[in-house]
């Protein structure tokens, strides 16, 4: 019965848009009326058609679109809406009606107008280095740590994102969905990582590679409060990682690579601290771990941290 409805629908709002090049206007009208969620008819030469809260206006004119016509999603006034008049919207019997709001500030008691969504910048690429620390929020690595020195960098973006404000358009909470790429380059090109039965274990190939390289992907949800001002913005809060999977990959002198796909026992969830700030579409970030990278007592304490560019889009 759905199905059918919506087909009803879809049918009665072509029938609609012919009726205004057709004689018998008024027999598509009331079939369109019959089956639309809110609809009506201005004058003779306009006709207005309400859907939740958008609008569809017909006139000589042409066709005119409303994308929001309560200013619901931040939308105070879309373009279409600026450049068609009263009269042409409502037809010539249109009478303007009193501005309760306009009449409520006069007498000291007007409302803020309300915001349903946040426009967030967490919708972001961010390119940076990634380091490892032997504490938490730290930057030092241990000396016996010292195996996984390396070069790392990391590819992150958030491709999903929603706000939630608390105060109007300046400040929010916001939660979206991305995903996160660290690469590890081990300064010892010889490095070999394997899971043993029980731990982590690491030692120096005898072939001579070109590279050591370990690199893990993640699913990640930020969780930040953002706060707009004359176009800078500014965002600090919680991310969750999720290991999708990780891989060693070694090259030699000759050009064979050798990949291992394995977790070496490194924790499947962790979480970690993240801030950005930006002006208009740049700006730059920083993460720091704060659940270690490897399983307790199965692999070395080491927690990442990174930071770089972030670009907003």
């Amino acid at each position: 019965m759905k199905t059918l409805s919506r087909l009803s629908m879809v049918c009665a709002a072509l029938m609609a848009a012919t009726s205004l090049y057709a004689e018998n206007s008024d027999i598509f009208e009331e079939s369109f009326a019959a089956d639309s969620v809110d609809s009506r008819t201005e004058s003779e030469s306009t006709k207005s058609y309400r859907f939740g809260r958008r609008e569809v206006i017909f006139d000589d004119n042409g066709i005119h679109f409303l994308k929001d016509r309560n200013n619901f999603d931040q939308s105070f006034d879309d373009d279409e809406s600026k450049n068609i008049s009263p009269a042409t919207k409502y037809g010539n019997n249109y009478t303007p009606q009193p501005n309760n709001n306009q009449n409520n500030s006069q007498s000291g008691n007007s409302n803020p107008k309300k915001y349903r969504y946040f426009s967030t910048s967490l919708t972001s690429f961010d390119f940076g280095v990634v380091q490892f620390a032997s504490q938490q929020m730290s930057v030092t690595l241990d000396d016996n740590d010292n195996f996984l020195d390396h070069r790392g960098f990391q590819l992150a973006g958030c491709f999903s994102a929603a706000g939630l404000p608390i105060i109007n358009r300046h400040l929010g909470i916001c939660t979206g969905v991305g995903g996160k790429i660290d690469s590890y380059y081990f300064s010892n090109k010889n490095l070999v990582l394997e899971k043993g039965s029980t731990h982590l274990l690491h030692y120096t190939d005898t072939v001579s590679h070109k590279k050591s390289k370990l690199t893990n992907t993640y699913l990640t949800v930020p969780v930040v409060i953002e706060v707009h001002a004359k176009g800078a913005w500014l965002m600090a809060g919680v991310e969750g990682n999720l290991l999708l999977w990780s891989n060693t990959k070694m090259k030699t002198s000759s050009g064979e690579k050798n990949r291992t796909h394995s977790n070496f026992y490194q924790n499947l969830f962790g979480y970690n601290l993240v801030a950005k700030i930006g002006v208009d579409c740049v700006g730059a970030y920083v993460r720091a771990n704060l659940s270690p990278m490897f399983q307790d007592g199965k692999g070395p304490e080491v927690y990442p941290f990174s930071a770089g560019v972030s670009l907003w889009f």
